[in-house]
């Protein structure tokens, strides 16, 4: 009975999927690239029966079409929107352009039911949690936000409070069951294998895992105002750590203007080239520098203050980048603005990047056709969308393997210079990045930062072995034993073995010495 009901729900999923799909004319996009088209139309038009194509959605981009058909689906989809606009290898450049900006606009729920989920989080009264609680500001596919006031040392602070959606786990839960029955489904067909429509939801799932507890969030923040503390042009708002719960996220309130509010902004008389410039060396000392970078740096998710200073809210997504992927993304950006070609295709050897067998020479004149058009122009006259896409096809010429840990760092890059160039026209990404660029592989290349990964390395070898003192000890008892029982039969060993461990244990020695200067 339950497989029966489990089934005819998956059936109803199906026959709404369908017709959203129709309404906003996707379905075309898909009976393009699969084998038996007759079979298609006719069982999509027989499920989509009394549905029209909607015309006002004519004149609209594929990739549009596309993020408001998720959007009308519910919360999964729009996350799962969002994870495959950082896939363009996969579904094309203009498209995942347009999924990138895909924000989940819903309803809010009201001011009444919002405190009762507080109430039921904190095991208390709200006046209790907070003097003042808004109705919502704010409201998205997960979330929405309140304005709030906390009581700190007799005085009261601006908040801001972010509360889960009442019944959103089940409602995520439902909708990821029917989209991995879905995807099992499409991998019958060799179309869509390609597209690995499985490891997309499995990916999807685990994001939204994250975004289901707000605790992960705060920590997020936390985190990358440790790492931008010194940073005088980016600020991330304080959390309130003893009001923060699974469903219940308390951060400062930010006091600025909306980066999407250019007239208000040009009101403020905002130093908004300033403000541009400010926008992408952040960018890149959070990617570079620190490895740990906000990656939905839209507008809506930054405000300035009137000195151009960036404040940024939602931490929801955010993007993690290993030291190797760090030299390894430097390199390429100064290689370019450097205009070394050769060099940019021998670090994609050495990272593994493309095969042994194919020519760094053809490589590095594939790269020099991207790189030429672009030097010494503005951002107004280059589009970066056009460069990755570019990129993709090299990738594909040269059987290069496309890092995942790297899709989202260049989904974020795109957003960041258009941001920049919405506050900025004119502005130069090339030469705004240079000088962080040089910095950063100035310091990481320096003798200094040698002997410290060195250090690093002798610190966790130590940590690994933590006994190779007390071993050596034995060690060199045990060698001394053996040494005096083979003592009478071979004499004129005991001096050469004596250097071999006497020499051994000098090295370790030294090694641990180091570790702990």
């Amino acid at each position: 009975m339950l497989q029966k009901l489990l089934m005819l729900s998956n059936f109803l999923f199906l026959i709404k999927l369908v017709r959203v799909l129709k309404k906003y004319n996707v379905l075309i996009l898909i009976n393009r690239n699969i084998r038996f088209k007759f079979l298609f139309i006719f069982f999509t038009n027989l499920i989509s029966i009394g549905v029209s194509y909607d015309k006002n959605h004519k004149n609209k981009s594929e990739g549009l079409r596309i993020a408001q058909a998720l959007n009308e689906l519910g919360p999964s989809f729009v996350k799962l929107g969002q994870l495959i606009s950082t896939r363009p290898d996969i579904v094309g450049n203009t498209i995942a352009e347009d999924l990138a900006l895909l924000r989940d606009n819903l309803p809010p729920f009201s001011r009444k039911i919002a405190i009762e989920i507080i109430e039921d989080e904190f095991g208390t009264n709200i006046d209790n949690v907070f003097s003042q609680f808004s109705e919502p500001v704010a409201a998205a596919s997960i979330a929405q936000v309140h304005f709030a006031k906390i009581k700190s040392s007799n005085t009261e602070i601006d908040v801001a409070v972010k509360v889960l959606r009442p019944e959103i786990e089940k409602i995520i839960n439902q909708e990821m069951e029917r989209l991995e029955w879905l995807t099992t489904f499409m991998e019958n067909f060799t179309e869509f294998q390609r597209l690995r429509p499985n490891s997309i939801i499995k990916k999807a799932k685990e994001v939204i895992k994250f975004e289901l507890d707000l605790r992960y969030e705060a920590a997020a923040a936390s985190e990358l105002s440790e790492n931008t503390n010194m940073d005088e042009t980016f600020y991330v708002p304080a959390v309130y750590w003893d009001k923060v719960t699974q469903k219940i996220l308390t951060m400062e309130k930010i006091i600025g203007v909306p980066a999407d509010k250019i007239d208000e902004l040009n009101e403020k008389k905002v130093n908004m080239k300033q403000a541009a410039e400010n926008l992408i060396i952040n960018f890149l000392r959070q990617s570079i520098r620190d490895g740990y970078f906000h990656a939905d740096l839209h507008q809506g998710n930054l405000f300035l203050n009137p000195k151009g200073k960036l404040l940024a809210v939602d931490f929801g997504i955010m993007g993690r980048l290993d030291k190797k992927n760090r030299s390894y993304l430097a390199e390429i950006i100064y290689g370019f603005i450097k205009q070394d070609y050769l060099h940019i295709a021998k670090i994609h050897q050495e990272a593994g990047l493309i095969d042994k067998n194919q020519s760094i020479e053809d490589f590095s004149q594939a790269l020099r056709s991207i790189g030429e058009p672009i030097i010494n122009q503005k951002a107004k006259n280059i589009s970066m969308g056009n460069v990755l896409l570019q990129l993709f096809d090299i990738t594909k010429q040269f059987n290069m393997f496309l890092q995942p840990q790297l899709l989202l760092l260049q989904k974020t890059m795109i957003t960041v210079e258009g941001v920049a160039r919405k506050l900025d026209p004119d502005i130069n990404f090339w030469e705004v990045s240079k000088p962080e660029i040089e910095t950063w592989l100035k310091d990481e290349l320096g003798i200094k930062n040698r002997l410290q990964q060195t250090q690093q390395a002798l610190q966790s070898i130590a940590r690994k072995v933590p006994d190779i003192p007390d071993f050596i000890s034995r060690a060199d008892q045990a060698f001394d034993l053996i040494v005096k029982n083979e003592e009478d039969k071979t004499p004129k060993n005991r001096d050469s073995n004596s250097y071999v461990i006497g020499g051994v244990a000098l090295v370790v020695g030294i090694m641990i010495a180091f570790v702990f200067i």
